[in-house]
């Protein structure tokens, strides 16, 4: 009798847990929501946001305000997200270098991947091999075999020891099998002047500078890093097609909550940014940046986040990568 009456008991007690939280998705959100950007306002990541929590504030009848808490390479606005309540009204909008990155590089940061749930990936950022302009080599074959020829007297810019880029220019110098002198700058910016201006070699770059620069003929790009050509460079081949399929990478920006937050809210927030990103007016917005809309579900994005950490921790273990 009492183990029918606790089975009975516990049966409705679940039944009521199930149905508070069908009733917190259904009147969710009921308040403006805050989205932690961990970079300064201006920069890449803040425009992607801004576009996207434009039209999600539209379609979920709220607002969806910026908040930007920049600064130890995104880990004080993830950790600020990772200590926030767990009900989908803060969500942090990440880097990949957030949760891929991060933890291989950085002993101090006070946050896992574990204390967040996964909502949505939103777009994918490719990158361009590129080489001066009165470079010798002016395809990736030629390259090559200039690089073999005079082995660590290419160099290469990054945005700084750890950066994406630098690690998608040892991609690129292992998967070629070359040796590149690695020139860390701090920032994209200054990495991109002493390319235009001959000072560096090569670099790998967004799209958002590559585009116009290899179009003006001030340096040239000779692959792209991405699975298929790109649109918006489509006489540049994929390394992948040259012959070397490890030469891929990219980076992407992806909404997080809290560990904890109700599955219907993150399922319901999930459903709300894949739409957005689906749309022709986000698509047409991000297109003159390079990004690709790239819908995911929560487990899709965390499966890929955990694969391209793996990859990227060995490539750093590997390269013996510090950051000082």
């Amino acid at each position: 009798m009492r183990a029918s009456k606790f089975l009975r008991d516990g049966g409705v007690a679940l039944a009521l847990a199930v149905s508070s939280l069908s009733a917190t998705a259904q009147t969710y959100p009921d308040r403006n929501i805050t989205m932690v950007v961990p970079f300064p306002p201006g920069g890449t990541t803040d425009i992607v946001a801004r576009v996207l929590t434009e039209q999600l504030s539209a379609d979920l009848g709220k607002q969806v305000i910026i908040e930007n808490r920049g600064g130890a390479s995104t880990s004080i606005g993830a950790q600020y997200v990772a200590g926030a309540d767990k009900d989908g009204y803060t969500l942090l909008f990440a880097a990949a270098t957030t949760f891929t990155t991060n933890p291989h590089l950085l002993a101090s940061i006070k946050y896992k991947l574990e204390d967040f749930a996964p909502v949505a990936m939103v777009v994918k950022v490719p990158f361009a091999f590129n080489v001066k302009k009165d470079f010798p080599a002016k395809d990736v074959a030629a390259f090559r075999t200039y690089a073999l020829a005079n082995p660590s007297k290419v160099n290469n810019a990054t945005n700084g020891p750890g950066s994406t880029v630098h690690l998608m220019g040892e991609i690129v110098a292992r998967g070629l099998g070359v040796k590149l002198q690695h020139v860390h700058y701090r920032g994209a910016a200054p990495a991109m002047n002493d390319l235009l201006a001959g000072v560096v070699d090569s670099n790998v770059e967004a799209l958002t500078n590559t585009v116009p620069n290899h179009n003006a003929g001030l340096y040239k790009a000779i692959a792209v890093l991405s699975e298929e050509r790109l649109p918006q460079l489509p006489d540049v081949p994929t390394f992948k097609e040259l012959g070397f399929p490890s030469i891929v990478g990219s980076t992407w920006f992806a909404v997080f909550a809290p560990a904890g937050t109700p599955q219907p809210v993150v399922d319901k927030l999930s459903a709300a940014i894949n739409k957005v990103i689906k749309t022709p007016e986000f698509a047409k917005k991000m297109d003159p940046m390079g990004n690709q809309p790239w819908p995911m579900t929560p487990a899709e994005l965390n499966t890929h986040v955990k694969s391209e950490s793996e990859r990227l921790g060995k490539l750093i273990r590997d390269a013996n990568i510090t950051v000082d």
